[in-house]
């Protein structure tokens, strides 16, 4: 009974955690330094437009995350029917029956491939909402720390400021937004291997039916490179009061993923 007792507790507090650790303790009030000038506040200036890059990553991501379920759906679908399509491709060829047979055993293979990439896609996709969305709050805590020092350095923070608090904040929610993107990267490269096997299978499938056409696991494989490839810098833009966090939107975002919570 005792437990059952504790397991209800766990399930209990793992029910009310706060998405990536939630909305940050200590926040700054952005007009106590309205009257410092530009030139002292490029520091602030970064850490807006790395926050502001930070919340349309995870946006991104929770989108890609909530779209990947409807392609693992179709790439199921097209597995139960990937017999029927090989008989059909079969019966071009020579050799009816030897063809029959090798060409629709790639091919449920192939199918099979495609369905486990989609499904180690999903499984990164949401680890990259849940790490995304841990990002934004240390994008956000470096923000607040950014704002905290410049008042600080004019003499404008408010009785019983401390400096060292936002240093806190900020080290905490930037060390559990690295562990969590160390994990997102695990589940990206496990579904980067199924995608090389299913992009060998589909070859050997178009090979042994002599089509010519570029494969769907090739499009595939460019797509993978265009989204690996580092997000483009920050555009200028003036120093602006700090939006709230968007919510998880997803079961990894709620890390978010992009899934990503400390």
């Amino acid at each position: 009974m005792k437990a059952l007792w504790l397991i209800i507790i766990v399930f209990w507090f793992a029910a009310c955690a706060k998405p990536a650790g939630g909305p940050l303790s200590h926040t700054f009030d952005n007009t106590r330094i309205a009257s410092v000038a530009l030139e002292s506040k490029q520091a602030v200036t970064e850490a807006q437009q790395q926050y502001d890059l930070a919340v349309a990553q995870h946006r991104k991501a929770d989108e890609a995350y909530a779209d990947s379920g409807v392609e693992q759906d179709v790439a199921a679908y097209q597995a139960e029917r990937a017999v029927l399509v090989s008989q059909l491709v079969a019966t071009r060829m020579n050799d009816k029956a030897q063809a029959s047979t090798d060409t629709a055993t790639l091919a449920r293979q192939t199918a099979g491939a495609k369905v486990a990439f989609m499904g180690a896609r999903r499984q990164w996709l949401e680890k990259l909402a849940s790490s995304t969305l841990y990002a934004v709050y240390a994008a956000q805590a470096k923000l607040e720390l950014e704002r905290a020092k410049v008042a600080q350095a004019g003499n404008l923070n408010p009785a019983g400021f401390e400096v060292t608090t936002f240093e806190a904040q900020f080290a905490q929610r930037d060390r559990a937004a690295q562990t969590a993107a160390a994990g997102t990267e695990k589940e990206r490269q496990a579904a980067e291997a199924r995608l090389i096997a299913w992009n060998e299978l589909e070859r050997s499938f178009m090979q042994a039916s002599n089509m010519k056409t570029p494969s769907e696991s090739d499009r595939a494989v460019t797509d993978w490179k265009q989204a690996a490839a580092p997000p483009p810098p920050p555009a200028e833009a003036p120093v602006s009061a700090s939006a709230p966090p968007p919510s998880a939107g997803t079961p990894a975002a709620g890390a978010a993923a992009p899934p990503a919570k400390p």
